[in-house]
């Protein structure tokens, strides 16, 4: 992982630093005590300290993407996926979703984890054990049956690895996406409105895919200036700051690679395509981050307006900078907004390259 990628991780990633890291900026160096200056080099060493560069005039090359009709239709699409319409008058089948109850027992008992309500399962998927969804097939709504099961010897619960068990399966709906339409059904299906149009969706749907654009575009362009702002800097981090990083930054993909039932280096390999090395250049380039942006948000003494912090709520997915503000709270909100503004006053002094 090298620093081009490093600083691509986005707004959300330097926020964390901000919250996480306490690299001190130049000037509040300057605030130090004359006892404090007469520390040796050797201890210097241990303090951050910053030379900004040039930042001003930068070259961009990110561009926004445009939304075109073909963007609106492949969403419409893929909320048909996700939002298949139910089907009556036959039996369940492969590639359908089956919407069911499950009861599983062992013995007469039911075991742990074997129970569910609700639930949607895609026949085919193999998400459940040899026999299940097989037994769903052919299945009527409304219908319960019993399907008689055998756990596979090396199941991860040796509990039930093995065992005969039985599911007592109720089928609630059928559905099935090839059996439905992109219309005003669809739209009611996915605002949950039953007076939600097509017309409605399809500006949502647009309204979002142009929210995601400017929200890349926001974050590629302010971390391509970044990077260069970065290389034209001087910036020694508080390694005490870069181990704090780097240690939460374990803690956090420690829980994520559990969450997949593998270990740390084994879920940076394939997850993240890195490893610990590559975590602790990751953490170290964080601080560099939060110390450049600190600095120009000094020098320039920039202040966020309502408008960019209305616009950074909702490319973190809130409505307005109040509720945003409210679901944070207003210390952690109004970082993000402040260097928000940074990264906005680095792209409006940037040249479009060539």
């Amino acid at each position: 992982m090298n620093r081009k990628d490093l600083t691509r991780i986005g707004m959300a990633a330097v926020l964390a630093a901000m919250m996480l890291t306490g690299c001190k900026s130049k000037a509040a160096e300057e605030t130090t005590s004359a006892a404090e200056q007469t520390i040796s080099e050797a201890e210097l060493t241990d303090e951050a300290s910053i030379e900004i560069g040039a930042y001003k005039g930068l070259k961009l090359t990110a561009e926004k993407a445009d939304v075109t009709d073909t963007d609106v239709q492949t969403e419409l699409e893929n909320l048909l996926s996700a939002y298949p319409a139910e089907v009556s008058g036959r039996a369940a089948k492969l590639g359908d979703v089956a919407n069911i109850d499950y009861v599983g027992t062992k013995d007469g008992t039911a075991f742990a984890g074997g129970t569910a309500s609700g639930y949607d399962l895609a026949l085919g998927s193999g998400t459940f054990i040899d026999g299940f969804e097989d037994g769903i097939v052919g299945m009527r709504t409304g219908e319960e049956k019993d399907l008689n099961l055998k756990f596979p010897d090396g199941y991860k619960n040796s509990d039930l690895a093995g065992q005969n068990v039985v599911f007592h399966v109720t089928l609630n709906t059928i559905k099935n996406a090839e059996e439905s339409e992109i219309d005003d059904s669809l739209a009611k299906r996915v605002l949950a409105d039953d007076n939600a149009t097509l017309d409605q969706l399809k500006g949502q749907v647009e309204e979002y895919l142009h929210l995601n654009a400017e929200n890349d575009f926001f974050n590629m362009a302010g971390s391509e200036l970044l990077e260069q702002v970065i290389a034209n800097s001087k910036v020694v981090c508080d390694p005490d700051a870069v181990d704090q990083m780097y240690d939460q930054m374990i803690t956090t993909y420690t829980a994520y690679a559990g969450q997949y039932g593998v270990d740390l280096d084994t879920f940076l390999s394939i997850m993240m395509s890195t490893d610990k090395d590559g975590l602790k250049e990751s953490a170290e380039n964080l601080v560099m981050q939060e110390m450049v942006l600190d600095e120009i948000l000094a020098n320039e003494k920039i202040e966020a307006t309502e408008e960019q912090k209305n616009a950074l709520a909702k490319m973190n997915g809130f409505d307005s900078a109040e509720i945003m503000t409210a679901a944070y709270g207003e210390e952690s909100a109004n970082r993000l907004f402040e260097m928000g503004a940074v990264y906005y006053y680095l792209i409006d002094n940037a040249v479009r390259a060539d």
